[in-house]
């Protein structure tokens, strides 16, 4: 029997955990305790990956399912928690974001009932300038997983073709999350414009099968390739967060080779993914700054991007089904 509460001591800080025995996911029997350990567990992967990004929270005091709420403000922490001050526009006014640059805090997070990690796209104190591309593969039914994957190859062999270093995740649902660094210095409109194009020639490539329309209309039975998710104060699911859905879903970085095999994204969850970190399942990321090389290739994309010149032969020979 777990206990109800507990102190823990986690990097020299001292944690009162409550409510250990409470279900946060009532039919797969997951316990806060067992929502701690997890973030316990993947913290020396994950807190470097949303270090010194404002976040957003899901909580779910009652578990999953059930009501929940995104924090955004936190007037009330401990005073070892850093916090980032945004201006919302939303809000006008300052707000105290959560910015998780240590295990202890992850865990108090955890303690929280904050099931749910949404990172900024860029970091503090510049968060109005993004370093980091999102590139957002959601499939709209019927269109499935694997019609995801196969969208997920062709984005892949694009940026490699523009020699852009990047993360592939599973979006913890359906879809997939690219993750590229750039230096933090072009508008979001040009970053918008970016990932736009690329779902354009997609679209072009490929019409029955990837959408860029704003139109939810369009977007059935397609892979919708969301742009719009680059913007100020936009957030995605920090890499290795939970998500608040049956069976405890994670979103997880993956190996590029592995869109090259028949998988499903509930494969990886609350319960298989410490298993797979310590046998080594995935390489490490770092979202540092891009090297020189890195800065000129990103900046050649761009540019490539402003006048429309990406080359269809970067994406796979996507469309030469005939589709």
């Amino acid at each position: 029997m777990k206990r109800i509460t507990d102190i823990v001591e986690v990097g020299g800080r001292k944690i009162t955990l409550s409510n250990l025995d409470k279900l946060l996911w009532k039919r797969e029997k997951i316990s806060k305790a067992d929502v701690i350990q997890y973030y316990a567990s993947v913290a020396s992967r994950m807190v470097p990956l949303v270090k010194n990004r404002p976040l957003m929270l899901d909580r779910f005091p009652h578990g999953v399912p059930g009501k929940s709420f995104v924090q955004k403000d936190w007037p009330h922490h401990p005073g070892w928690v850093s916090i980032a001050q945004v201006r919302s526009q939303s809000l006008n006014k300052s707000v105290r974001h959560i910015v998780c640059n240590d295990e202890a805090t992850l865990v108090w997070l955890a303690d929280m009932a904050c099931l749910e990690i949404n990172e900024f796209l860029s970091t503090v104190p510049r968060t109005d300038w993004h370093d980091l591309v999102l590139v957002d593969l959601d499939p709209y039914p019927p269109a499935s997983f694997e019609d995801a994957t196969e969208i997920a190859q062709a984005v892949h062999s694009a940026l490699l073709e523009m020699k852009l270093r990047h993360m592939i995740k599973t979006s913890g649902a359906d879809g997939f999350h690219f993750l590229i660094p750039i230096v933090p210095k072009y508008p979001i409109e040009t970053i918008r414009k970016f990932v736009l194009l690329l779902g354009v020639l997609l679209e072009d490539l490929a019409p029955k099968k990837v959408s860029t329309s704003r139109n939810r209309a369009d977007r059935i039975g397609k892979v919708y390739v969301d742009f719009f998710q680059n913007g100020l104060q936009k957030t995605v699911a920090a890499p290795f967060t939970l998500r608040p859905l049956p069976g405890a879903p994670v979103s997880f970085p993956l190996e590029p080779k592995k869109l090259g095999t028949r998988f499903k994204p509930d494969e990886f969850n609350l319960r298989t993914v410490p298993g797979i970190l310590e046998k080594g399942g995935v390489s490490e990321f770092e979202f540092s700054t891009p090297r020189l090389s890195a800065v000129c290739s990103s900046a050649k994309a761009l540019v490539l991007v402003n006048r429309a010149e990406l080359p269809a032969h970067w994406f796979c020979g996507l469309g030469s089904d005939g589709y």
